[in-house]
């Protein structure tokens, strides 16, 4: 009977003390996705000068990385999306080297990617809309549906060296990341 007593005594702490890990991993798994993505949608629209707003990033040196393990022959350009007030028109040129635009959800997830190899010599027309939103693509648009209203692009281009990066900076003039009722 008092070997009884004794194990009782350690199984409600043990008990508890499992039911704080899982309690503690269901939160991180759920709330740090968001919490990152919080963030970078901030700095994004800041550096962008607002939501739905393209921005071409500089030169990448470890001094001014803003994407996590950027790679320094590549240009970003992001855009913070905010889909809430509606649809949102993207067009990203066909460049001359490889170029991709990654569509990502608001808690992280890849939703969409696109590469040079299905930009077309016209480039993308792209229309992002979230999943509850309306449609309204035009001929020729790709839709991209995020599971949610918040969700980010990230456009690269190849630029090994100064000389690439300047012929980027004139191919990237052409893309935009506007809200529809924009008037795109």
């Amino acid at each position: 009977m008092a070997q009884a007593k004794k194990q009782a005594l350690w199984l409600k702490p043990l008990a508890f003390g499992v039911l704080l890990a899982v309690l503690g991993h269901l939160l991180t798994i759920g709330l740090i996705p968001s919490v990152i993505m919080t963030i970078a949608m901030t700095r994004i629209g800041e550096a962008s000068g607002g939501l739905n707003r393209l921005a071409h990033g500089n030169m990448v040196t470890p001094q001014n990385q803003q994407i996590v393990r950027s790679s320094p022959d590549l240009a970003y350009s992001t855009c913070a999306l905010d889909l809430s007030k509606g649809p949102v028109r993207v067009f990203i040129g066909k460049g001359a080297d490889y170029t991709s635009a990654a569509f990502y959800a608001g808690n992280t997830d890849n939703v969409f990617t696109l590469n040079d190899r299905k930009i077309g010599p016209e480039g993308a027309r792209i229309m992002v809309v979230s999943a509850r939103s309306p449609i309204a693509a035009r001929p020729g648009e790709v839709v991209v549906s995020l599971p949610s209203d918040k969700g980010l692009l990230l456009v690269r281009r190849h630029a090994p060296s100064p000389e690439a990066f300047k012929r980027v900076q004139a191919e990237r003039t052409q893309d935009y990341c506007r809200a529809v009722m924009d008037g795109v």
